[in-house]
């Protein structure tokens, strides 16, 4: 199905507003066939793009939109992409309805539900409700129809490089432990280099800092940062753009163990590429980590160190702040970059 045009300033809406369901709005649904089978289509690749087969069920989704769009004229549907196991649309809600956009959908996927029992499909279509996700600020809708017509190909990427994309819950790097994913030969580079800059770093500072780093990553060297502050992320993003390797250090990046989303995670947007190329390595340092006695030992010491400069009197922070945390990511790749 086509992409329409985006919509204008004014059809964008607060989602905290009453009634809001039933409001101009525009919303990505997700909805995942049951006990994820590959129900719906097909994974292949024709050469120069990966597609989708759709099987006749996945042929019902499609039609079922149509009849959706005849019954509930207030919308239309700005994307929309059939997967093996699930399916994306994009809708938006034009002029105030009598149905909120959940009730739509709702109907939407009962004729879903009635097409697949005409082929024969036995048993439930869908493995749970449908996942909605609102739009709510600027350049979100560009990333949402580009997530959903990029669903394929990624998919397809990750088929065919599945150990750049497997979890891993207990990587030891200097005796510390981490969660990871993606190329974990990045930790045996013998060139290494720590990105860490002020969040009050001037934008003479952060090109400096750019320009050198650059100059590191051009001879080799692999940029470890846990781009925090605007020049840390920046300079991350350069790099990565630029397609030198890169290991981001996460304070809290991975789906906890044993959870929902565990089983499915995928390192969103630009890192998928990146780690689709080889060119990234998420780390996690596990809670042990951020309490081992060394990196403790090196992060009092380095918040103390702040203090100073700012003539402050220094208080110990608790551990589980966010700036115990963002200060210890530091120390910790100060560590492993100096191995």
């Amino acid at each position: 199905m086509p992409m329409t045009n985006t919509p204008s300033s004014s059809e964008i809406f607060s989602w905290l507003q009453p009634g809001a369901w039933r409001e101009p709005c525009i919303v990505h649904v997700t909805m995942v066939a049951n006990a994820r089978q590959p129900i719906f289509g097909t994974l292949m690749h024709d050469g120069t793009n990966a597609v989708v087969e759709k099987t006749a069920i996945g042929w019902v989704l499609i039609n079922q939109q149509r009849r959706m769009l005849e019954l509930c004229p207030e919308i239309k549907i700005l994307a929309d992409k059939v997967m093996p196991d699930h399916h994306h649309i994009v809708i938006q809600v034009m002029r105030t309805m009598s149905r909120s956009i959940k009730e739509v959908v709702r109907g939407y996927m009962q004729g879903c539900k009635a097409g697949a029992r005409k082929l024969g499909f036995v048993g439930n279509l869908y493995d749970a409700p449908p996942y909605y996700r609102v739009l709510t600020h600027k350049g979100q809708l560009k990333s949402m129809i580009e997530y959903v017509y990029a669903n394929a190909e990624r998919s397809w990427q990750r088929k065919q490089n599945p150990d750049l994309f497997k979890m891993h819950r207990q990587t030891e790097v200097c005796g510390l432990l981490f969660t990871s994913l993606g190329n974990h030969f990045l930790l045996d580079w013998p060139n290494r280099q720590l990105v860490e800059m002020s969040r009050s770093a001037s934008d003479g500072q952060i090109k400096q800092q750019l320009q050198y780093t650059l100059t590191q990553a051009q001879n080799g060297a692999v940029t470890y940062t846990a781009a925090i502050s605007k020049g840390e992320q920046l300079i991350a993003r350069t790099i990565r753009e630029q397609g030198f390797p890169l290991v981001v250090l996460l304070n809290d990046g991975f789906p906890k163990s044993g959870s929902e989303r565990e089983r499915f995670y995928k390192p969103g947007g630009v890192y998928f590429e990146a780690c689709t190329k080889g060119q990234l390595l998420l780390l996690e340092p596990f809670e042990q980590t951020f309490l081992d006695s060394s990196i403790r030992h090196a992060t009092e010491e380095a918040l103390r160190s702040k203090a100073d400069v700012k003539h402050y009197d220094y208080t110990e922070i608790p551990v589980d702040s966010l700036r115990y945390r963002f200060v210890a990511l530091n120390e910790i790749g100060r560590l492993i970059v100096a191995k």
